[in-house]
């Protein structure tokens, strides 16, 4: 399975992503051409404080919701 990873080069210090099979611990440097080594990265997604959702989905539910509430409106 193909997987995006974050690779640190050990020589210049470039970190980089990159598509490759879930296997794969070690990678080639796109600055300097030396072994670059596979890091552990945490997951980037917000919660959002109030409703503990992803605030993405909230947002989207709520401009769906709004959208609903004017039309039911618009045919009273």
């Amino acid at each position: 399975m193909i997987r995006v990873y974050d690779f640190k080069c050990s020589e210049c210090s470039y970190i980089e992503e990159k598509y490759v099979r879930s296997d794969s611990r070690e990678s080639v440097c796109s600055k300097c051409n030396k072994l670059s080594q596979r890091q552990l990265a945490a997951p980037m997604s917000k919660l959002d404080p109030l409703s503990g959702d992803f605030a993405g989905a909230t947002i989207k539910w709520s401009k769906q919701r709004q959208k609903q509430l004017q039309a039911e409106r618009s045919k009273s």
